[in-house]
């Protein structure tokens, strides 16, 4: 990922601000990344370790190309101890450098970070310059390049938060400080590293780590987060939340805040995850300032089609591409969104694997299987270790053998492409949703191949 920092940086600079030694002559610096073979003349390369590859390994490539090079080495122009914290130190002095940059919003949550940010963005846009993550760039690499790729007239940065171990987030909050946080939730993604719901909610907690305030808008009710003393709460709901949004006549819904309605406004999107996302965006722009006619108009820009934004259509099929995180809740959150979306008269799932669940894996499995089984949709297609427990569940609470379709072997996508093709009707939309580490893109590129042949 190579990016450009609106406001260059000499190299002195960058050494003192991540406290790392400065070898070789100074330099200007324009451009980050991450990536050797993007490098250029004058471009700082930063050698990151992750978890299948060692920037390390590139830094001679880097060099090649004309790059100055933060790493580990003795030899390195910027040498630190510790790229990944060298990163989150720069991205934390950069953020001061931002001369009109009022507002720091980070977003955490098991569940709907993303559609939480998108609406936050179209809101707070109607005000203010806004930056934010693109795609799902959330973890200690993606939210300081979201920083560092600030445009300098920027007003407003939002930044998701992700995790999969304890301490994640309250390293990017550290390094963000952010103003004003949102919790989305507390779900069950990663419950395998964390061990319980309860570790999840310190673990998302994190976020008031790097804050000067508790100005952190979070769902009514969660008793997981009652350890936070100035939280705002949103709701669908409840009356006693800050927030609520309701119905009202006309496909319109109704804002309150404390009780006093301040808004009615025309929104048709039903599904409850999707107002949860819209109500606590809303949270968060009233507290920054923005008025009752600017969040009007964030939210007549918000339709169905901001949510179909990752549908591929190929091979006379639908693909809604849903497939970079996955936890029981985001796996019935995203369904729902499917089965409410009109205009397609089959609706399927192929579901990977969800990873790192622990000893909770067999009682999810089981969950799920009971859940799809009642959940509407046509057809089933499982893919990787986890399909036969999940088919046999599915089974057993009614779902018709003849439309479970698996494949255990993650190294054949192919074959997942197979099962599609042969048993869904064109038109057909499919929902894809699996852990990041299953790579379920690979059914995207396959389906691809096919098509070109």
């Amino acid at each position: 990922m190579r990016i450009r920092l609106s406001i260059p940086l000499f190299t002195k600079e960058i050494a003192l601000s991540t406290g790392a030694s400065l070898h070789g002559d100074e330099k200007i610096i324009t451009h980050l990344t991450t990536n050797s073979k993007e490098v250029e003349a004058g471009d700082m390369f930063i050698a990151l370790q992750g978890q299948k590859f060692d920037g390390e390994e590139f830094v001679s490539e880097a060099l090649a190309r004309g790059g100055t090079v933060m790493s580990t080495k003795n030899d390195a122009a910027i040498q630190v101890s510790d790229t990944r914290d060298a990163l989150l130190c720069l991205a934390a002095y950069y953020a001061d450098r931002l001369p009109r940059l009022k507002h720091k919003i980070a977003i955490t949550g098991s569940v709907g970070k993303t559609t939480t940010k998108e609406f936050l963005k179209l809101l707070v846009s109607q005000k203010h310059l806004v930056h934010a993550n693109k795609g799902n760039c959330n973890n200690e690499i993606g939210m300081p390049l979201t920083v560092l790729s600030a445009p300098e007239d920027c007003e407003v940065l939002i930044c998701e938060m992700g995790m999969n171990h304890k301490g994640e987030i309250s390293r990017m909050s550290k390094a963000l400080r952010p103003t004003a946080a949102i919790i989305t939730n507390i779900g069950r993604a990663h419950i395998g590293n964390l061990g319980s719901k309860e570790a999840i909610a310190e673990a998302k907690m994190e976020i008031l780590d790097g804050m000067s305030n508790e100005a952190v808008v979070v769902p009514y009710r969660e008793e997981l987060l009652n350890k936070i003393k100035h939280k705002i709460t949103f709701s669908i709901e409840s009356r006693s939340a800050d927030f609520l949004i309701t119905d009202a006549p006309e496909s319109q819904v109704a804002i309150y805040k404390r009780g006093a309605e301040i808004l009615t406004t025309k929104f048709d999107i039903f599904e409850q995850h999707i107002r949860n996302c819209l109500i606590a965006g809303i949270a968060i722009s009233d507290y920054i300032g923005l008025s009752g006619d600017d969040i009007n108009r964030g939210v007549l820009q918000i339709s169905r089609d901001n949510l179909r934004q990752n549908t591929l259509y190929i091979q006379n099929r639908y693909f809604y591409t849903d497939y970079y995180n996955a936890s029981p809740e985001s796996i019935y959150a995203a369904l729902q969104s499917v089965l409410e979306t009109q205009g397609y008269e089959e609706k399927s799932l192929i579901l990977g694997d969800i990873l790192e669940l622990g000893a909770s894996e067999k009682s999810i499995c089981e969950e799920i299987g009971a859940r799809l089984a009642h959940s509407g949709i046509c057809n089933l297609y499982l893919f990787g270790r986890m399909a036969k427990s999940i088919k046999s569940a599915a089974h057993s609470g009614g779902f018709p053998l003849e439309r479970i379709f698996i494949n255990s072997d993650l190294s054949r996508p192919e074959i997942t492409v197979s099962q599609v093709i042969k048993n869904s009707r064109p038109g057909a939309l499919i929902l894809m949703k699996a852990s990041r580490g299953v790579a379920l893109e690979r059914v995207i590129e396959c389906l691809n191949e096919d098509n070109t042949r």
